[in-house]
């Protein structure tokens, strides 16, 4: 028999090893699902084992865990495409037509707001342009920067001046173009002129590898020092030469055939591309400018000229018969349509070709142009209405004005100020003469070391 404090010692030690077990196994399989032994078969088995009857402490998320994977797929998803877009641009498709990805819904709307005609067509991923006879090619940003058919005598003369087809001039140049029409007849009650146009703007060739690309080849930039609205910064429109379609070419009887037949090649440089115009030769063109200068002086805007025809529905580079001084109303042929744009959606596509800071709102009109043939013509005005124009060449020698490309590249990078000795003040403290003798650092880390 086994004595009486034997028994218990026993029993005791019995009950504190099975009370030692009973709360450790709990902790265990606690411990090894957060930290996943369960990987081992044995260890899985047991857990089944011992866990067959008790819930689970850490339900599994599946539904959670599979959306969380599919955003992140998404995500990496639209990561690849924004570097797949980026490096398609640096791999050289810059400059050339892109596959067609125009669509029969955006090519409707632009019908019916009467900006095309109803005889329109597309191919589309076709990889280039190749329209029949008497289709012209055009694209979706040309429109909305103010291009309908038959187009005007202007955007015509811009095109035989400087050798250009369509597509060689960068989308937003249309936008100047327009802006440019909408001066002349809106604000002098004059007919645009390609000699004014190229007084105001110069040429800058876009290149890839020194060669001129196809498709905007060209973009027309403000000359320095001309007294002109200034334009803001225009939105970007990527992709444009892959919204392209066909159109049936209009002519106008007795002013012109339309616009030239499709030929996709690169323009070549004429002397017009350089070309500065004498004002002092043709003087009713230099009181034109000494007007626009106080236009400018007076608060007139590019987004003003762009507010003036886009609120309006007209495209100025369309032909009309009559100026835009003479609009009237909604029924004017002037518009492409009768039908007001909303509020909004008059916000929204401005905001398509002017570039709005953020915080910003688009600006009011105050600036509008003449209506109802009310336009002051210029030989009325007095002296007060005419500023000086700054720069104007004396001669049509265009040597002085040649080194503007090479002027601007040099301005967008930091250039170190030369020292000018008059206006260093006299009484300085002198240097050493060790100090003096010393040859100037070479960089910074130099410098460090001298000091």
């Amino acid at each position: 028999m086994v004595d009486g404090p034997a028994y218990c010692g026993s029993t005791k030690a019995f009950l504190i090893v099975l009370f030692s077990l009973t709360a450790f196994l709990p902790t265990f399989f606690y411990a090894q699902k957060l930290f996943s032994y369960s990987t081992s078969p044995g260890w899985s088995f047991l857990h089944r084992a011992m866990h067959r009857s008790r819930p689970d402490p850490f339900p599994p998320r599946a539904q959670e865990e599979l959306e969380g994977q599919t955003r992140m797929a998404a995500k990496v998803q639209e990561a690849e495409n924004k570097r797949a877009s980026k490096a398609r641009i640096r791999e050289g498709e810059r400059g050339q037509w892109w596959p067609c990805a125009t669509t029969d819904v955006e090519l409707r709307e632009l019908q019916n707001e009467g900006m095309i005609s109803t005889h329109w067509s597309f191919t589309r991923d076709s990889d280039a342009p190749k329209p029949e006879a008497g289709e012209i090619v055009m694209t979706k940003a040309w429109v909305e920067r103010g291009l309908s058919l038959p187009c005007s005598e202007f955007f015509l003369s811009v095109l035989n001046t400087y050798g250009l087809q369509p597509h060689n001039i960068c989308p937003n140049s249309y936008l100047l173009l327009s802006n440019f029409v909408t001066l002349c007849e809106g604000h002098l009650g004059i007919r645009p002129d390609i000699k004014l146009w190229q007084f105001f703007f110069r040429v800058k060739k876009e290149t890839k590898d020194k060669a001129m690309v196809n498709c905007g080849s060209m973009t027309f930039m403000l000359r320095p020092n001309r007294m002109y609205p200034p334009h803001d910064s225009h939105e970007s429109v990527r992709y444009w030469n892959a919204g392209w379609f066909y159109e049936k070419n209009a002519s106008v009887p007795e002013v012109h055939e339309g616009l030239p037949q499709f030929v996709n090649e690169p323009p070549e440089e004429l002397a017009s591309w350089s070309f500065v115009p004498s004002l002092a030769l043709t003087p009713i063109l230099e009181k034109v400018a000494r007007r626009i200068s106080w236009l400018v002086h007076d608060g007139l805007t590019g987004a003003q000229l762009t507010l003036s025809w886009f609120s309006r529905r007209i495209q100025p580079l369309r032909y009309n018969a009559r100026l835009m001084c003479a609009y009237t109303g909604a029924d004017d042929l002037l518009r492409v349509t009768r039908h007001d744009l909303p509020a909004d959606s008059l916000k929204r596509r401005f905001k398509t070709l002017v570039k709005i800071p953020r915080g910003q709102q688009v600006p009011e009109l105050f600036k509008d142009i003449y209506t109802n043939d009310q336009c002051p013509p210029l030989n009325t005005l007095a002296e007060e209405n005419f500023r000086t124009i700054i720069r104007v060449p004396v001669t049509g020698d265009t040597a002085e004005e040649a080194p503007e490309d090479d002027e601007e590249e040099e301005e967008q990078a930091p250039r170190k100020a030369a020292l000018d000795l008059q206006s260093v003040p006299a009484k300085l403290p002198a240097l050493k003469p060790e100090l003096a003798a010393r040859p100037p650092p070479r960089n910074r880390r130099r410098q460090n070391h001298l000091r």
